[in-house]
């Protein structure tokens, strides 16, 4: 029991002194703490998350509007049945 407890302490103090000899300790605060770049992640996962329901919203108007809109019009010719085009300046008679 009282064995138990002193290898313990030993294991610890070595753990310790390896630790502060190699600089492991910054490493393991480095690992295990959160960094810059992990707060940056973290905040381009919130943008991304809010813009994704931004983006399902639109998706969702779009599809309302689509429903709610009339067919394309196709303006055939009545004479001989060709398609006509749209003009961009209005000719006079």
């Amino acid at each position: 029991m009282i064995q138990g407890l002193i290898v313990k302490k030993v294991i610890e103090i070595v753990v310790k002194k390896l630790l502060k000899e190699f600089k492991l300790d910054k490493v393991k605060k480095y690992v295990e703490e959160p960094n810059e770049l992990d707060r940056q992640v973290k905040s381009l996962q919130k943008n991304i998350s809010k813009y994704g329901k931004y983006i399902e919203q639109v998706e969702k108007d779009i599809a309302i509007l689509k429903k709610l809109s009339h067919p394309k019009a196709d303006f055939v010719c009545t004479g001989c049945g060709c398609k006509a085009k749209r003009i961009k300046k209005k000719t006079k008679k």
